[in-house]
């Protein structure tokens, strides 16, 4: 596998994540500027999977294996989803558990992605800055939520901080672990672990912009940095 990130960037955007937890915790509702970041992060995140990643398991797969694979990887993530968001996680009714567990998935997702993906510069700094963006919307959603059924801030504070460490923890333990699958099944465990990383950049992408699409500069966001991350795929290659 390629050399990884520093442990120091899944932290830094723990920490992201966890201050936009408090300020969730704190807030009456949701700003723009979280639907805009959301949205911009959602677009590099989108052209990430598209340009660098999914070329990459076609290296080992070809390229109609890493398209069923991405698909799979995709069609899995969102079902997943779906059937925490659908178990009920309404806040006036307290149960929000599918919804925690749903966000720790994501969470561990991040951070083992943020680690995993470290074979070329632009796609190093692409990752970083797609995942920042994203993590600050995503703890801000989740300290609001989360508020609105313990009715405590420090109660809030704490449990969306311990689910956004999440990230960091997958990123410590992203590279013994990829060690051990490397060794045990070779190359198709690293297309296997890119498809899943494709599959969930493709799925955040999406998730950004289908429900907030009707928000105001939240579909141009998204189309301008995927169009961007098009641009930069096409001048590195």
């Amino acid at each position: 596998m390629p050399e990884t990130f520093p442990l120091e960037m899944p932290v830094l955007l723990t920490l992201l994540a966890i201050g936009g937890v408090i300020a969730g915790a704190f807030a009456g509702q949701a700003r723009f500027w979280t639907f805009s970041l959301g949205a911009a992060g959602g677009g590099l995140l989108f052209g990430i999977a598209l340009f660098w990643v999914i070329p990459e398991v076609a290296e080992t797969s070809g390229w109609a294996g890493a398209v069923a694979l991405v698909c799979a990887a995709f069609a899995l993530i969102a079902a997943l989803d779906m059937l925490l968001m659908h178990t009920g996680h309404s806040p006036r009714s307290g149960a929000i558990a599918p919804l925690l567990i749903a966000t720790s998935l994501h969470c561990f997702l991040d951070g083992w992605s943020m680690r995993a993906l470290g074979s070329q510069p632009v796609t190093n700094v692409a990752v970083a800055a797609g995942l920042a963006l994203h993590k600050i919307p995503e703890g801000f959603a989740l300290g609001w939520v989360i508020r609105r059924t313990l009715r405590a801030s420090g109660k809030t504070i704490a449990a969306g901080s311990a689910i956004e460490a999440l990230t960091a923890l997958a990123a410590f333990i992203e590279p013994a672990a990829n060690h051990s699958g490397a060794a045990a099944l070779g190359a198709w465990w690293t297309a296997g672990v890119l498809a899943v990383i494709s599959g969930s950049f493709l799925y955040l992408g999406f998730h950004v912009v289908v429900p907030e699409r009707k928000k105001r500069g939240v579909v141009p966001l998204f189309a301008g940095t995927l169009a961007a991350m098009a641009v930069v795929a096409w001048a590195n290659r």
